[in-house]
């Protein structure tokens, strides 16, 4: 198996992409912007490789949070991977950095037929990536950033997405506003939103950045929310929240409350679930707008390539997945208040098309 690039190819206006939040020190990914593909830009080869078996044993070596995505990305990941006669051996560090590397080095020694990572420290993952290559297997990685080209990166157009949430919010704050910025460095996605938020504050001087706080942990929510509420009480002049990913955006809507700011801000985040459909759609909600991928559908395309690679097919070295807009107002219009009814509104959220192959059965992701 050998990873190759491929052409890159346009994206519509209405499609943007996001990613769930990951821990890296700073942005190491291969060089070059990874290809954004949308349906059927990028399919597996029709003729079943002949290193294709039932059977084939995926490591997934992850580290999951708070929050219903990592379940979602999971639970589509496992259905797929089940679905093509594998199976799963679920390495998960919750958080714990040093656990992850042990579990590595579990992981290669336990010699799967591909090795998924699913978020972490780049710092302590890039050596065990290299050294699972070394080792002849081949390596999928999801939202990490990495420096071995060897390894196929799946990433998010995070400029793309930062841009377009900020577009949504010129478009519903047209006189400018203040702004409550939620948000965690040193995480190569959200650092990547970051660089596209300070241009945009450069560039658009009605705008002002009169806040700014967040907390990345196993309870990002209550701690964001307990930084927010003093922060925000200190800016009462905030009129717009921007969060860089639901668990923050959640933690911002706790902290607005508690400073009694609800009636008064217009919050923007990033990701999609089912509490998070809740909160948006609930009487009152200042929650306007969300960039947002289906976590289980993107979970079971990373589980597609896992098990392509698996069976020796030579496989694009990096690409980005499409996601879509998703307003308060769409979500009421179309009585939506769960991701299987989002599913059904917006059917552009399923992908079969991306990595997908006849030898490779779809699922139903719901």
């Amino acid at each position: 198996m050998k990873f190759k690039a491929i052409p890159m190819v346009a994206v519509a206006a209405s499609m943007i992409l996001l990613t769930g939040c990951t821990q890296a020190s700073a942005p190491a990914e291969p060089s070059g912007a990874a290809p954004v593909v949308s349906e059927n830009d990028f399919a597996l080869p029709d003729a079943k490789p002949a290193g294709f078996k039932n059977g084939l044993k995926i490591a997934l070596v992850r580290q999951s949070g708070v929050g219903d995505y990592f379940e979602q990305w999971g639970g589509g990941f496992t259905k797929q991977i089940n679905a093509a006669g594998g199976a799963v051996e679920l390495f998960d560090a919750r958080g714990d950095n040093g656990k992850q590397v042990t579990q590595f080095t579990e992981a290669i020694n336990s010699k799967p037929d591909a090795i998924v990572v699913d978020h972490g420290l780049a710092d302590s993952l890039n050596p065990k990536i290299d050294e699972a290559i070394e080792a002849g297997i081949p390596v999928v990685v999801y939202d990490v950033a990495i420096a071995n080209q060897q390894a196929l990166y799946i990433s998010q157009d995070d400029e793309s997405l930062a841009g377009k949430i900020l577009d949504q919010i010129k478009a519903d704050n047209a006189d400018g506003g203040n702004i409550a910025y939620v948000n965690v460095s040193g995480i190569a996605p959200l650092d990547t939103r970051d660089g596209v938020y300070k241009t945009f504050l450069a560039d658009n001087p009605t705008y002002k950045e009169v806040a700014h706080f967040g907390k990345y942990s196993e309870s990002a929510a209550a701690d964001t929310a307990t930084e927010g509420a003093a922060a925000l009480s200190s800016a009462p002049e905030t009129t717009i929240v921007f969060a860089a990913y639901d668990e923050l955006a959640k933690g911002a809507l706790i902290a607005l409350r508690q400073n009694n700011m609800l009636d008064k801000v217009n919050v923007y985040g990033v990701d999609i679930s089912t509490a998070d459909i809740g909160l948006m759609t609930e009487e009152g909600s200042p929650w306007r707008a969300t960039a947002a991928t289906d976590p289980a559908n993107v979970g079971a395309i990373v589980a597609r390539a896992a098990v392509a690679a698996g069976a020796g097919v030579d496989m694009p070295s990096k690409m980005a997945i499409p996601a879509a807009l998703i307003t308060q107002q769409l979500l009421r219009d179309k009585n939506v208040t769960n991701m299987d009814e989002l599913r059904a509104a917006l059917p552009e959220l399923s992908t079969p098309g991306i990595l997908g192959a006849s030898w490779l059965p779809e699922i139903n992701i719901g």
